[in-house]
Formats: C-alpha cells, sequence, structure tokens
C-alpha cells in the first residue's frame, strides 16, 4: 500500500491529554472526552476501499500493549522524542522509507474528519506538494505530503499562528500546497 494515513494518539490519562479542556471542564472529563475523539476518529477514517493503510503512532512508548488492546487491528508505532513537529518528522521519515509515497498525518482531536476527506487528501497530493487542513483555531488537523519538507521547525505550536506559519515555511520552499476545507477541533470550550 503506497498511501499511509498516520494517526497521531495519547493515552487518555487524565491530566496527560486535553490539558486546556481540563481546566474547564476536569481531568476525568477531559480524558473521556479524549478516549471518543480518539475512538471517533479511527472509527471514522477506516478506509473503504483499501485505498491506504492506517498505523497509529502513540503515546507513551510504555501503553503499547493498552494501545493495542484498544486497536488491535492497527498497526502501532510509538511516537518519537520532540516537540509535535520532531515527532511528526521521525513519523513521516519512518513512512516514506518503508516505501510509502504519500504520508498523511492526522491528530485525534477532529471528530469531523472523515475516510472520504481522507482520500480526497491523497487525491490532492497527485498535483500538490503538500496538503494541509486548516483548524478553525489556527492549527491543523491534517497535514501530507510525498516527500519530507522541513515544514516543523520553529513553528510555535499550540497557538493561532500554527498553520499560517507552516504555510510561510511552504512557500519558502515554493512548494505547492493543497488547502482543505476548515475544519474545528476540540482544545477547549469556547
Amino acid at each position: 500500500m503506497k498511501n499511509h494515513l498516520l494517526i497521531f494518539a495519547k493515552y487518555p490519562e487524565p491530566g496527560r491529554v486535553k490539558t486546556r479542556l481540563a481546566r474547564q471542564i476536569g481531568f476525568e472529563k477531559a480524558a473521556r472526552l479524549y478516549q471518543t475523539m480518539v475512538e471517533t476518529v479511527v472509527q471514522k477514517t477506516a478506509p473503504r476501499n483499501g485505498d491506504y493503510r492506517r498505523f497509529l503512532y502513540f503515546d507513551p512508548p510504555e501503553r503499547k500493549g493498552d494501545f493495542q488492546q484498544w486497536f488491535p487491528f492497527l498497526q502501532m508505532q510509538p511516537q518519537r522524542e520532540g516537540d509535535l513537529g520532531d515527532r511528526m518528522t521521525s513519523a513521516i521519515r519512518e513512512s516514506l522509507e518503508s516505501a510509502a509515497e504519500r504520508v498523511i498525518v492526522i491528530g485525534s482531536d477532529c471528530m469531523e474528519i472523515d475516510g472520504v476527506l481522507i482520500e480526497g487528501a491523497f487525491f490532492r497530493l497527485d498535483q500538490a506538494d503538500v496538503v494541509v487542513g486548516p483548524a478553525t483555531d489556527g492549527g491543523y488537523y491534517l497535514i501530507g505530503m510525498k516527500k519530507l519538507y522541513d515544514l516543523f521547525t520553529d513553528i510555535p505550536w499550540s497557538t493561532d499562528r500554527v498553520f499560517d506559519e507552516t504555510i510561510r515555511r511552504a512557500n519558502e520552499f515554493n512548494l505547492r500546497v493543497a488547502v482543505l476545507p476548515t475544519l474545528s477541533d476540540i482544545d477547549e470550550i469556547p
């Protein structure tokens, strides 16, 4: 399979996930909501026609057994060390080195994402170097590419400037960027 979808997820442990939201609704509720979000994203991104393979990039690495019980039908890879950019860079590199021709990375906090959108994103990579799905909070819910580009260095993660800075970097490299519809992700109560 030449198309790889990499789903980034953390184990839904209170105090480790959705910390901004947890300040509003409590750590236990935030963890339960995050668990539902991960399950929803995994369920909704199942390939309809076998057009791509899915890999769950999980954190923390010591919870591998828990993730395998939770999603026994997914291939598992631990997230590497570093900030989000470092972890995405490692995951994309690993995937491309394992014969993938196109790689898309998504998080697990945009429940609007589905298999049709993923298939469309892979299709857009026929004409573009990079595909990005902007989120309403100024970040993005999806990024994909056919070759690893240095788009993740010096990005102000967890701010409303993530999408704009990523596009700026892509423009510096003269990359063709396909922008998907803007969707919502859940980081806090508006």
